[in-house]
């Protein structure tokens, strides 16, 4: 009997919004995968707009004693994309929202996000927490999936695409084949809804199926 931990930002979430993009729980990958694997024992924690370090961090505080045999991870793209402002800025601006009222309309302006490039997880800070949870869990299967957003994201967070390519070689260095790319098989069956970045039903099927196979190779090998 296999113990999977699943770790992931709200791409894995379902969703309720806008009606013809909903996706309910039971077409979610990480429910998907557990259909598969009835005999296993699944704990999932995911939670949206959340920094990897504190993800991880999680399951670093109180999972190191259950010893999953597999781990499942999706997380990065908050760490990764540009901001306008640094995560005090926001919290002063919002505060202060009387003072900051021209600021706050301003928080996710392109134009901003363009001139200042603001990083939210600077790539050696992300690094260290990648390297840190490896060694933590080193006696786990870490299945990390790549950081993937449909292109047209890039016309509202200018520089997240390159970003994105230095993240995802900051964990593919760390755990080699099991970077698990998703974006080519996403962009083939239009996989992503209509914000660019979360998954709608049929990405969610297929990225199931990618970590179905992986899963199924580790096993056989």
């Amino acid at each position: 009997m296999d113990k999977i931990l699943i770790l992931t930002d709200s791409t894995a979430n379902p969703r309720s919004f806008p009606e013809f993009e909903k996706v309910n729980l039971e077409e979610t990958y990480p429910y998907l995968i557990r259909n598969e694997y009835k005999d296993s024992i699944f704990y999932q924690l995911t939670y949206g707009n959340i920094e990897t370090e504190k993800l991880l961090g999680q399951a670093i505080g109180y999972l190191t004693h259950w010893k999953p045999d597999y781990i499942i991870i999706q997380s990065g793209l908050n760490d990764c994309r540009p901001e306008a402002f640094t995560e005090f800025q926001k919290i002063m601006i919002l505060k202060f929202f009387k003072f900051f009222s021209l600021l706050r309309k301003n928080i996710n302006n392109t134009k901003i996000i363009k001139k200042r490039q603001i990083y939210r997880v600077p790539k050696k800070r992300f690094k260290k927490t990648v390297k840190w949870f490896s060694n933590v869990f080193c006696d786990s299967k870490i299945i990390w999936l790549e950081i993937a957003i449909h292109e047209d994201y890039e016309k509202i967070r200018p520089g997240v695409l390159k970003r994105i390519a230095e993240y995802n070689q900051i964990i593919e260095e760390e755990f080699k084949d099991n970077f698990l790319q998703i974006k080519n098989a996403l962009n083939e069956v239009n996989g992503f809804n209509s914000d660019n970045i979360h998954f709608n039903k049929f990405g969610h099927k297929i990225v199931s199926e990618l970590l179905l196979k992986k899963l199924a190779t580790d096993k056989n090998s």
